[in-house]
This record gives C-alpha cells, sequence and structure tokens, in this order.
C-alpha cells in the first residue's frame, strides 16, 4: 500500500492491470507518473525507473530510499499530535521555505506530513510553485512504519528520476514494462487534470500516446489508463490500443460530496 494519498490512486484495480503484462520480475518496469506508488508496489519488479515531473514526490521516495532512519525521526517530530489550524499553516509556511537542493530530509518530511494532514489528499501548488493545499479533516498525523519500511526496501536498487514522460519515454526500449497513469482528461469543466502545477492538456495526451507506440514497436510492453471520453476513445483506438472499461471509486479530490463510481479505460498494446 501507498504511504501517501494521491489522486487516481489505482490499488483497487490492480488485478485487472496487472494481468494485462508477462509475470516477468526481471524485466524492467517503467512509469513516467509514479504518483502513490500502487502499481509498482503491487508489480514485484526488482529492476524498475520510476519518474514523475514532481520533484517533492520524487525527493520524498528518494529519502526514504537513502535515509529511511533519519527520515521517520524527521516525521517523528511532528507526528503523534492533533493539528490544529495553526500548526497546520506554520508548517506549511516552513515547507514553502525549505529547498529541496539544500534541505532534502526535512523538505521530504514535510511534504509526507502535510500529504497525510491536507485536503483530501491533494497535491497542489500556484503559479509560483508554493504549495497552497489547505488542512483537512484528518488532522491526526501518524507513521505507519510497516509501509515505510516496505517502500525502503522495494526503491532499494530502483532508479529515481524528477522527469517529464517525453524523457522518460525515451530512455525506454525491448522488454520494458511500461504503465502510464497520467492526469486525466477532464469530464467536466471542473475536472483536476494538474497535478504539478501545470495543466496537462490534450496534446500533451497526443504527445504521450505516439512516444507508447513508439516504445511499443522497439518491444516494449504498454499500458495507459484514463478517463473514459470520446476524445480518450478515439486517441487509443485510432493507434491500435485495446480498449478495457473499469469502473473505479474516487476518494481523492477537491469535492468530497461528488466522490462516486466512474468507469475509465485502460488502454493496452499487445
Amino acid at each position: 500500500m501507498p504511504i501517501i494519498k494521491w489522486a487516481g490512486g489505482k490499488t483497487k484495480l490492480m488485478p485487472f492491470i496487472s494481468h494485462h503484462y508477462p509475470h516477468d520480475h526481471s524485466c524492467r518496469w517503467v512509469e513516467p507518473f509514479i504518483g502513490g506508488g500502487a502499481v509498482f508496489l503491487n508489480m514485484f519488479a526488482q529492476n524498475a525507473l520510476l519518474a514523475d515531473s514532481n520533484p517533492d514526490l520524487i525527493n520524498l521516495y528518494r529519502t526514504i530510499q537513502r535515509q529511511k532512519t533519519n527520515f521517520i525521526n524527521q516525521v517523528q517530530n511532528l507526528a503523534d499530535k492533533t493539528f490544529v489550524e495553526k500548526d497546520y499553516y506554520e508548517m506549511r509556511d516552513r515547507f514553502n521555505k525549505t529547498c529541496i537542493s539544500g534541505q532534502p530530509l526535512q523538505r521530504a518530511a514535510l511534504f509526507y506530513s502535510l500529504n497525510r494532514t491536507g485536503y483530501n489528499g491533494m497535491c497542489r501548488y500556484n503559479s509560483e510553485r508554493i504549495y497552497s493545499v489547505p488542512l483537512g479533516k484528518h488532522t491526526e498525523l501518524k507513521l505507519d512504519f510497516n509501509k515505510i519500511d516496505y517502500l525502503s526496501f522495494r526503491l532499494s536498487g530502483i532508479e529515481l528520476i524528477t522527469a517529464g514522460f517525453e524523457e522518460t519515454l525515451a530512455a525506454t526500449g525491448e522488454g520494458d514494462q511500461i504503465y502510464c497513469d497520467p492526469p486525466y482528461d477532464k469530464t467536466s469543466k471542473t475536472s483536476f487534470v494538474s497535478y504539478d502545477g501545470k495543466p496537462f492538456s490534450q496534446s500533451d495526451h497526443v504527445l504521450l500516446a505516439n512516444m507508447l507506440v513508439d516504445a511499443h514497436r522497439k518491444g516494449a510492453a504498454v499500458a495507459i489508463s484514463n478517463s473514459l471520453t470520446p476524445f480518450t476513445l478515439g486517441l487509443y483506438e485510432e493507434r491500435g490500443f485495446v480498449i478495457h472499461r473499469l469502473s473505479a471509486y474516487r476518494s481523492v479530490g477537491s469535492k468530497p460530496n461528488t466522490r462516486k463510481t466512474e468507469t475509465e479505460i485502460l488502454a493496452v498494446l499487445k
């Protein structure tokens, strides 16, 4: 299970996703949008390239990979207390004043703590890359040592990079197993389609689909998740993807009263 809350988590869809990949744990597993890491954690790959354009997310994973004990100690200084509004916003201000290059450990601990106590597991930055998620309803921060231990174990020897999908997919080739979980195409005017302060446009979806076709031609196994819209159906069907429709309950978002079971797609190149 992931250690953080993340929009569009795939834990409950794993039986459907894993079914479409060869069960060869020696193949390299590649995720350009690692997010909460649920798919990686359930695929048991021994070799992987995990990427995301959010540097705070990769810094968190890299810190747990390399400095698990120090990370736990940092978070314990904040944990086992109930955050009132003042505490949370003081912590958020501290996070926004730190930098990854100079204070990677402290920033990772604060990022984790904000995620666990912030509003509905959202990750949001403004145009100046200031973290702007308000306090949530679950204001008690508790460490799950088992999850952190397991994540650290699974990340041992794994390559983690801060990169966009273009750079990540350009490094793939024969034998790779690629899974993409990008920001979804909009299903309504209020759909949340940015996880790193930048919108993910339909042009981005087209480029991503084309790069996945290229990777498949080189011998990679490919699958991608997305929302079910006329645009995504046309995008993937025109490129030879096989479309599978899945039901998913979305439990992370900015409007809790709108959470419901939705149909999404898993597009696979065979």
